[in-house]
């Protein structure tokens, strides 16, 4: 996140910012949307034979485990959130929430609409209806799919943000963020291996939110000390993680027919915990190169554009150009397309989202004055 310092020039503002970033994370984040796009365009599309028309084999089977770079978006999200969370105010941490994610979102999930209009088969089809649904992003709730399959992990981070911006209104966070962390993995722990229920699921985010929480107290541990509560937070949060691969792996399995062993799940999970806690410790020493700030830039409009335009690319390629050009194609031309999201519409959306928001701060109960958010 970029926010104004009083005082300072644009350069001065930017320049202090990158102090404050962890690149590590940036170049984490986008590690986890290219091995999600390598996942869907290699194994997730070639299991559904009727998204992509093309197999490829050995290769789609050695990146069968991909997905599990939505759970490392989920952890790096705890981490940034609360981070950023803990300079704003609830009105600015929302203001920014969405000068952040619906710029990209209403021009990408655009994109997809027209891609699928004009040259996809069925299931991927689309029509106006279905367009007006998406552009709220919360399409299931009007009776329609959403415009793309990886949508659904964005309606998971809304239902956080909302609850970190009632958290900030009420005071909670971050005076008493260790406490609610413990009554949310409370819920969690009491709900994944008890109760089973589909609402307090989706409305305390169960099944996910041990990596939000592992996320949120790595933060509160490196930044304001060790202590016993955040220590035993962390560990329940990590060990509910491993839970949480295995029902994953268990709803693979009934979806795909396939999926790999408990063993090499939990090695899988504990390799995308270790490379969060080395990209947040060795984060604090590595500068910023602008590269890196790309990167990590584009993996939100890469997560979000990639998929069903990818799926639609390869199909229309691969007749005339083989499939793995086809499928390089697809990345190349996709990345190409996140970059020009990142780089021309997300300025542009933003600047328009605080200008048509910004002005009804000044009649709403504010919780605090000092916008400044010292991360993505």
């Amino acid at each position: 996140m970029r926010t104004s310092l009083p005082g300072k020039s644009a350069s001065s503002q930017h320049a202090a910012a990158n102090d404050h970033r962890n690149g590590m994370l940036d170049l984490l984040r986008f590690a986890a949307a290219l091995t999600l796009v390598i996942y869907h365009f290699l194994y997730r599309g070639g299991v559904d034979a009727e998204f992509i028309s093309v197999d490829y084999g050995a290769a789609g089977q050695a990146v069968s485990f991909g997905y599990l770079g939505v759970n490392l978006f989920f952890m790096i999200s705890g981490y940034v959130i609360i981070w950023s969370a803990s300079g704003r105010d609830w009105y600015g941490f929302a203001i920014g929430r969405v000068a952040r994610l619906y710029p990209a979102h209403l021009v990408a999930m655009t994109i997809t609409a027209v891609m699928m209009a004009l040259w996809a088969h069925p299931p991927l089809t689309t029509n106006f209806v279905h367009w007006l649904a998406n552009l709220t992003m919360l399409a299931p709730l009007f009776g329609q799919t959403f415009m793309d399959g990886a949508y659904w992990s964005i309606i998971i981070e809304l239902i956080f943000y909302g609850w970190v911006m009632i958290g900030l209104f009420s005071g909670v966070v971050p005076r008493y963020t260790d406490q609610a962390v413990a009554v949310w993995m409370a819920l969690v722990i009491v709900n994944n291996l008890l109760l089973g229920s589909r609402p307090v699921e989706l409305l305390f985010l169960t099944e996910y939110g041990a990596y939000f929480a592992f996320g949120a107290m790595v933060w509160r541990l490196s930044s304001h000390g060790v202590t016993n509560l955040r220590l035993v937070l962390a560990g329940l949060a990590l060990a509910m993680s491993f839970h949480t691969v295995e029902v994953q792996r268990l709803d693979v399995i009934a979806r795909l027919g396939e999926g790999g062993t408990a063993n090499q799940m939990a090695l899988a999970n504990l390799f995308i915990v270790a490379s969060f806690l080395f990209a947040v410790l060795l984060g604090r020493v590595v500068t910023v190169r602008p590269w890196v700030l790309v990167l990590g830039g584009i993996s939100y409009p890469l997560y979000l554009v990639h998929q069903n335009t990818g799926y639609i690319l390869i199909n229309l390629t691969a007749p005339s150009v083989g499939k793995w050009t086809a499928v390089v194609l697809a990345t190349v031309l996709t990345m190409a397309v996140s970059w020009w999201i990142y780089a021309v519409v997300e300025p542009s959306g933003r600047k328009i989202v605080r200008s048509l928001f910004s002005p009804a701060a000044r009649f709403l109960p504010r919780t605090g004055r000092n916008p400044i958010v010292p991360a993505e």
